[in-house]
């Protein structure tokens, strides 16, 4: 009597530790899917972080997840330095090495750009997104943009318009926020296309290893009586997007316009 109610107590302390196993496991394994989902979804956020750090959220899954699959490894039973030594230590070491070695050998560190078609706004096209008898047009050339480097770039777009006597026009991107904005007219242009999420405003934010794709808007403000900013393109002796710092203004690249 006595060895059967020590073997249904051997059990059930057992059975106790099956169950907080389960919790343990389940518990590492949610906190693994939301620290995978993070890193995952964020990339404009993770790109932003120092490459070790990057690596630090990536182990923490792999960690936890490790953790989840502990009870099935019966080899380890009993022996967490062990599981944590030949199993988990092994498994960090690939996200170290590839964004502190791996990563910064491949990175070429460009920022590449190409449009992939033109649109004009205007008066007769406006379908209610611009006020009739609005003075200017609205060019909005889809484009893309693509971040070789390491760490997420925030950016302005330009266009710049170049004739035959080397003069040029340089047109900004509308801004996402425009300061002492008033009634000026990039607000306005602003304000009415907000609501349509295929536009995109200054600056854009490009992660890493990632490709932007983007419906820019450039108010044509400087174009001649009577000249229609189609006939000026025509004219033009180049056209092209140039790609800037948005705290200096520097220069990064520049890729050429598509004619309309």
């Amino acid at each position: 009597m006595a060895s059967l109610t020590s073997l249904l107590g051997a059990g059930s302390k057992a059975a106790m530790i099956s169950v907080r196993q389960l919790i343990l496991s389940l518990l590492a394994m949610l906190t693994a899917s939301g620290v995978l989902a993070v890193f995952l979804t964020n990339p404009e956020f993770i790109g932003s972080q120092a490459l070790i750090i990057r690596a630090a959220i990536l182990d923490c899954a792999i960690l936890l997840l490790l953790t989840a699959i502990y009870p099935l490894a019966p080899v380890f039973v009993k022996r967490p330095g062990a599981y944590g030594f030949v199993v988990c230590l092994p498994a960090l070491l690939p996200a170290i090495l590839y964004f502190s070695w791996l990563l910064p050998q491949r990175s070429p560190g460009e920022i590449q750009g190409d449009q992939l078609n033109s649109a004009l706004i205007t008066d007769a096209s406006s379908n209610g997104l611009v006020e009739v008898g609005f003075a200017y047009p609205i060019y909005t050339p889809l484009i893309t943009l693509r971040n070789t480097g390491l760490f997420t770039e925030y950016v302005n777009v330009f266009l710049r318009v170049t004739d035959a006597n080397d003069g040029s026009a340089l047109f900004r991107a509308v801004r996402a926020e425009v300061p002492d904005s008033g009634l000026s007219v990039e607000s306005s242009v602003r304000g009415m296309l907000s609501n349509n999420g295929d536009y995109r405003f200054n600056p854009l934010a490009l992660p890493p290893a990632k490709t932007v794709q983007a419906r820019m808007v450039f108010i044509i403000s400087s174009l001649d009586d009577g000249t229609s900013f189609t006939d000026a393109l025509s004219s033009a002796f180049k056209a092209e997007f140039e790609i800037r710092n948005p705290a200096t203004g520097a220069l990064i690249t520049s890729f050429p316009l598509d004619r309309l």
